[in-house]
């Protein structure tokens, strides 16, 4: 991925102080959305001085790619982790994959909504790594669906399908709090969604 540039060449402070930028501006982006939010605000959800955030990014451009960065990066990390890459048979490891998945997005539901609403804001040049990046998680879907036996045609429609259907739970949770668990819609999704990989 694109290396943001910094005039802070200690990179453990980097990311530090680049956590606190991401968390503070979720928050800014969640209240005003990206267009209206101002790095002056940013800097104050921070914690961060207005003259010292500079130190760490150029533009409110640099925030909003941090921002996706480090989400898409939660989700590859999730689905590269040794439990799920040690299960051998791949009906399972297609089931574990899905689920945790489904609960990455239940983990960073604000991001999730702030991920789908404010993308039409990000520049071209940060847009096509995060895209980049979305595909090798379609591509680890797809992967285990042709180990099941899917075509190439089939696999590729159902890794899309699995991955944008994760969010389901969190981009419809103003109609299904208080009356579906996580743990209901996580099944439901299961049941639907990979019932026909799992019949291969």
């Amino acid at each position: 991925m694109k290396q943001v540039k910094s005039r802070v060449k200690d990179t453990r402070l980097v990311d530090e102080k680049r956590k606190r930028i991401v968390d503070g501006a979720i928050k800014v982006f969640t209240k005003k959305g990206y267009h209206k939010a101002t790095v002056r605000n940013i800097a104050e959800a921070s914690g961060l001085g207005l003259g010292s955030i500079y130190d760490y990014v150029k533009s409110k451009d640099d925030i909003l790619y941090l921002f996706y960065q480090n989400y898409m990066n939660s989700f590859y990390a999730k689905l590269n982790s040794a439990d799920i890459q040690l299960e051998d048979d791949p009906k399972k490891r297609l089931l574990i994959t899905y689920r945790a998945h489904i609960d990455v997005c239940f983990e960073l539901e604000d991001q999730v909504m702030l991920a789908f609403t404010q993308a039409r804001y990000m520049k071209k040049r940060y847009l096509k790594d995060i895209l980049t990046r979305e595909a090798e998680i379609v591509a680890k879907f797809k992967e285990i669906l042709l180990e099941i036996g899917l075509s190439d045609g089939e696999a590729d429609l159902t890794a899309n399908n699995l991955v944008s259907s994760s969010a389901f739970g969190v981009l419809r949770r103003w109609n299904l709090k208080g009356k579906h668990t996580r743990e209901e819609i996580t099944d439901f999704l299961c049941d639907v969604n990979l019932k026909s990989a799992m019949e291969r």
